[in-house]
């Protein structure tokens, strides 16, 4: 029996949640306001109904953002007293992002006093004198964060009206007791998206027909922000607008229930949490989900007055902390997901008979209102949870055995002051050390190292940002195993003991500040690779019409002001005696340089080098001004390629040509250095377009494809590389599994040297059916961290620094596939291995973990004179895979560095060999 159906009995849900009858669907498609609301409330008529300002029954039409957002205004200005309307911020493509606060006159005109208050529950020195008996409990409801789940945004405006607008005994209790935070529409952007698509494709007499043009949004479809990012998985990582606007939506109020309503399959009925109990995350306190449970008696009692079918505790869980029904249980707030079967569109056939947009809408409707209806009811115990919270936590801290986190910035200021930035979002304490501390043997000096104490409130979530679990009680995820921060931001890390002397917290993040060295030079200039947008800082100058050169061979070169610097590979040259007319353009870049990509720049007054080549070597390699096509459309990844083409337009500065394969295949390519194709399906590209392709890598394009789109380059002989195909057969066994591994045979079944195989029994070919989708699921890598070597003498492993005492860079990727590609016939073109056992954090079965062990993560081929760069991951993962954006760049900048190995016998060969 299911935790919370024992709780239906008592369960207490007021005649306003559950009242009302269905209705049958109108011939408009919509619904009148009476279908969604409680029956028997008189509502104030100052306040628009949905209908009187759209103009049409909710349901009739998909509600855009800036409809939407008018009728709320109109709600706020007509009953100021119980409603005030914010813009918390704009999404990329400049639309608000908008919050709703609902309360009595008394609790608004109060309200940064409530606010303090109940922050104050979080702080034991300030908890222990407050009342519970009074304090109004905090639900923020959530609405449509992935676009084309649309009736949770549909279903606002009713909700908001009944608060704005009921009058009597019952909705006064509520707002005297509750503060009602409403964010109606979490990805503005994305639901426009599916807005339009709908609206668009919708006909007078609606179509069922799950076949229909309205029911199958064209590519990138609406689930996605602007850069086709999944909005909630960005709780944890924070990478656009929407998402830390939230975050400090969250921590300005600490809310008690935070709600996310979404969509799911069609042929589904209706979901709530709790979640599967065995997925739940670990450092997730126990009343959290204790509260969980009761909250959803009050959803089923509300589900069940209507008739209504649903489930919970069963395919989704409470495990990854960057989404939002995950992150607030680790704050001691209560996250309730809600999935709704979706009609995607107005209406569509399903298992379970005719699903009706009003029908969906109507649901989210409901479950809003009892979840406030649990809240006020279940407020003692929401507000003891929170007040007890930090005490517990600081007790579990104690109990840890890290009692630190250190790091440095590994020699690059700007990925540390972003991770730190990131830290500091999400109120997490972090202190500078006052001298080098050694620990897992390598020293974090002072200056660029800092400790995150774990005895701090936010222990649980630093644990989780910092820590690397590979071993877990249910191996099955819903979403990714493995998140650990210091890992995506490639940033020294190690766990502490003890924690010694620090600095005071930051506040802010260290500035990433650059330099200029030896002022202004009529000769040459010169920058390391190492910082992190070193890759701006080249683009800056390229797009200004600047020469620009990469350098293959460390140097030690003299710079004006006398003194000698070490220069490591890929250091940019920029020869300003070989273009004097832009001498005055080269100075106004390398002052921005310095300025705003915290790159120092050095100026030279000699092309003579103290050690190494001198600055005229053809070690220098000319390169030519960057300009990206990234293939998108139908079978194409869009979260890869969204992410290939954020880093690339936010952090680079690089105009992206988003080029749809159709169009691909028409295409003049000799206006692009380099092509981009992520994982996904290629097979629809014409044979013709293909050797288009390969004529122009011939040229000396540069062709960057990951995932399944390096197989298909390979298949089309594009690049000469070779993929495993096989699987460990049988059951696989998790990492740390006591069960032995089940024995290896050949792919023929045939015993080793030649023996004759044992006939299988019966009993080893059967599995139980029942479990077989927990069986197969073991062999997914599922979303987990692994350890790579980069040769750093590789144009592709310019600006990584290798640990001290080796001659390679340990970098980390992000994998969830188990595409394996074998390392090139030749010596020199797999830039970077899968270490022998690379697992850094997250699931993988025993056996596929052997079968990843020295396989090759990056290989790049030249052909002509152009390179086809083949990877197996994506290095720009949901784009806090800071560590991973320099080699993708590198592929990007430096493909013209990256020719085949010949003996060359001297400068005057060089030429020749390259013909």
């Amino acid at each position: 029996m299911r935790c919370f159906h024992a709780l239906l009995a008592t369960a207490s849900v007021f005649a306003w949640v559950i009242a009302g009858t269905a209705a049958t669907p109108g011939r408009s498609g919509g619904q009148p306001l009476d279908y969604y609301l409680p029956a028997g409330v008189a509502y104030d008529p100052k306040v628009p109904t949905p209908e009187q300002f759209f103009g049409f029954q909710l349901g009739e039409w998909h509600l855009r953002s800036e409809l939407l957002n008018a009728y709320l205004r109109a709600v706020a200005a007509a009953v100021p007293e119980r409603v005030t309307f914010e813009v918390l911020t704009q999404t990329h493509e400049a639309k608000p992002v908008v919050l709703l606060t609902i309360s009595s006159p008394d609790n608004l005109r109060n309200l940064e006093t409530i606010r303090a208050d109940h922050l104050a529950l979080f702080d034991p020195a300030k908890a222990s004198s407050l009342s519970l008996a009074t304090m109004p409990v905090v639900v923020n409801l959530g609405y449509s964060i992935h676009g084309n789940e649309p009736s949770g945004v549909n279903a606002v405006p009713a909700v908001v009206y009944h608060l704005a607008a009921a009058r009597g005994p019952e909705i006064e209790a509520l707002l005297a007791s509750t503060i009602i935070l409403i964010e109606p529409l979490r990805n503005p952007d994305g639901s426009d998206r599916f807005a339009h698509w709908a609206n668009t494709n919708r006909s007078v007499n609606l179509s069922a027909d799950p076949a229909s043009r309205e029911h199958l949004e064209a590519w990138p479809r609406g689930r996605m922000n602007h850069y086709w990012f999944d909005p909630n998985r960005d709780w944890l990582p924070l990478v656009h607008p929407e998402a830390k606007a939230r975050a400090e939506l969250f921590h300005r109020w600490r809310p008690n229930v935070l709600t996310d309503h979404h969509e799911m399959g069609t042929n589904n009925t209706f979901f709530f949490q709790p979640g599967v109990p065995s997925r739940n995350n670990p450092l997730s306190p126990k009343e959290v989900f204790d509260l969980t449970a009761k909250i959803a008696a009050f959803h089923a009692r509300a589900l069940d007055g209507k008739g209504l079918f649903y489930f919970s505790e069963q395919g989704f869980d409470d495990f990854y902390p960057g989404k939002g029904s995950t992150y607030p249980d680790l704050h001691g707030s209560v996250g309730i997901l809600f999935e709704q079967a979706s009609s995607r569109g107005h209406v569509q056939e399903s298992e379970n008979g005719l699903l009706t947009f009003p029908f969906t809408i109507r649901n989210q409707v409901l479950t809003s209102f009892s979840t406030l209806a649990a809240a006020q009811a279940l407020r003692p115990d929401l507000l003891a949870l929170q007040k007890a919270f930090t005490p517990a936590t600081l007790a579990l801290a104690r109990q840890s055995r890290v009692k630190g986190y250190v790091f440095s910035d590994g020699g690059d200021p700007a990925r540390a002051a972003a991770f730190i930035k990131l830290l500091r979002r999400h109120r997490i304490e972090v202190r500078p050390v006052t001298s080098d501390i050694k620990a897992d043997e390598r020293t974090f000096p002072l200056g660029s190292s800092w400790v995150a104490p774990v005895e701090q409130p936010q222990y649980r979530l630093l644990t989780e940002i910092f820590g690397r679990r590979t071993e877990f009680p249910d191996p099955v995820f819903y979403d990714v195993s493995a998140w650990s921060l210091p890992l995506a931001y490639n940033l020294p890390t190690a766990e502490l003991d003890t924690v010694p002397s620090l600095g005071a917290a930051l506040v802010t993040p260290p500035a990433a500040a650059g330099r200029r060295i030896g002022g202004r030079s009529t000769y040459a200039y010169l920058f390391n690779w190492h910082g992190y947008y070193a890759p701006r800082a080249l683009h800056r100058l390229q797009k200004a019409g600047v020469r620009t050169k990469v350098l293959t061979s460390p140097i030690t070169a003299v710079v004006a002001d006398g003194s000698t610097v070490a220069f490591d590979y890929g250091t940019v040259l920029v020869p300003v005696g070989m273009q004097p007319e832009r001498a005055d353009v080269i100075e106004t870049v390398v002052e921005t340089l310095a300025r705003e990509d915290g790159i120092t720049v050095y100026a030279a007054g000699t092309g003579l080098t103290r050690g190494g080549v001198d600055l005229g070597s053809s070690s220098f390699v000319t390169l030519p001004s960057l300009s990206v096509a990234l293939l998108t459309g139908e079978g194409v990844d869009p979260y890869d390629a969204g992410e290939a083409w954020h880093v690339l337009d936010t952090r680079v500065g690089v105009a992206v040509t988003l080029l749809d394969q159709p169009v691909f295949a028409r295409t003049d390519l000799s206006r692009y250095t380099a092509i981009i194709m992520v994982d996904g399906t290629y097979d629809t590209i014409p044979e013709t377009a293909v050797e288009n392709l390969r004529r122009w890598i011939r040229a000396g394009g540069t062709l960057v494809t990951m995932a399944k789109a390096s197989e298909w380059a390979a298949r089309k002989e594009l690049i000469k590389v070779e993929f495993e195909k096989t699987l460990a057969e049988g059951p696989h066994t998790p990492v740390g599994s006591k069960t032995p591994a089940p024995a290896k045979s050949s792919p023929s079944g045939s015993a080793p040297d030649g023996a004759k195989a044992p006939a299988r029994s019966e009993a080893a070919r059967r599995l139980p059916y029942g479990k077989g989708d927990d069986t197969e699921a073991l062999k997914l890598v599922a979303g987990a961290i692994f350890s790579t070597t980069l040769d750093v003498t590789h144009p592709l492993g310019y600006g990584y620094r290798p640990d001290a005492g080796e001659t390679e860079a340990h970098l980390p990727v992000f994998r969830t596939s188990m595409l394996r590609m074998k390392p090139s016939k030749s010596p020199y073109e797999t830039a970077a291995v899968y270490d022998e056992k690379p697992l850094l954090a997250g699931y993988v079965s025993e056996q596929n973990l052997r079968a990843l062990s020295r396989t090759a993560a990056i290989v790049a081929q030249p052909l002509g004179q152009g390179v086809v760069v083949a990877m197996t991951d994506n290095p720009n993962f949901r784009g806090y895979w800071y560590g991973g954006n320099k080699v993708f760049c590198n592929a990007l900048f430096f493909g013209k560095a990256i020719r085949p190995v010949r003996a060359v016998a001297g400068e005057d060969d060089v030429e020749e060999a390259n013909d």
